[in-house]
């Protein structure tokens, strides 16, 4: 295990809903979670994260506190960022294929509830690319980031496709503590920040526990 700056160039930016994703330690339980269960169980199982267990075995070196555990993987930071772009999107009831409710319902309520309409937004990083420091493994990381084609969210309209993994040397203290580090923890280091509920482990909405949080990601240039 050894210090890793992991950067992957981008060819239009990516897209995140808050400053602290994608994540390192995210991505490769992705991939590490469809090799142990084959794509199509992966498919199946994606879809509800959470009945996994937390996603052990990551060549990424482990920092315990008690019984809690995480990877030593920074939140990510842009390279070479030109701006920030919010984009919004909505959720409607689909009239034309949620035909068949659940018995009883007789009345769609689209201000409250399961079928309430949503205006939603996430924000566009317009950016030459992203980067992150790990303690790690550099072949086996190495490996595993090879299959990723993409990084963040809305992938499927064409956003965070990665031209090229750029793996070199990397900072420990970054990899360490410029990450959200659960609240006693990062007081016992002299951390502050805003305390926010947050996964400590992949995948995501797994072990939340009350996290300091980063100052948001500088340009990295």
């Amino acid at each position: 295990m050894m210090p890793l700056c992991i950067r992957a160039r981008l060819l239009n930016g990516y897209v995140a809903r808050d400053p602290w994703s994608p994540t390192l330690d995210g991505i490769l339980a992705a991939v590490v979670m469809r090799e142990r269960l084959g794509a199509e169980a992966y498919a199946i199982s994606a879809a509800s994260p959470r009945t996994w267990s937390a996603v052990e075995g990551l060549p990424l070196a482990v920092e315990r506190d008690g019984d809690l555990w995480w990877y030593q993987a920074s939140s990510p930071r842009p390279v070479g960022e030109a701006g920030r772009e919010r984009r919004h999107y909505h959720r409607r009831f689909d009239d034309q294929h949620e035909r068949f409710l659940v018995e009883g319902v007789r009345r769609v309520m689209t201000a409250a509830g399961p079928y309430k309409a949503t205006r939603l937004h996430d924000t566009r990083v317009i950016c030459r690319g992203v980067e992150w420091h790990v303690v790690g493994d550099r072949e086996e990381i190495d490996r595993l980031l090879r299959s990723v084609s993409q990084v963040g969210a809305r992938r499927g309209c064409g956003y965070g496709e990665v031209v090229e993994w750029l793996i070199g040397a990397g900072d420990e203290d970054q990899a360490r503590h410029r990450r959200p580090l659960p609240r006693a923890y990062a007081e016992r280091l002299g951390i502050r920040g805003a305390v926010v509920p947050w996964t400590l482990v992949p995948p995501a909405r797994h072990s939340i526990v009350d996290c300091v949080m980063p100052e948001a990601p500088a340009n990295a240039g």
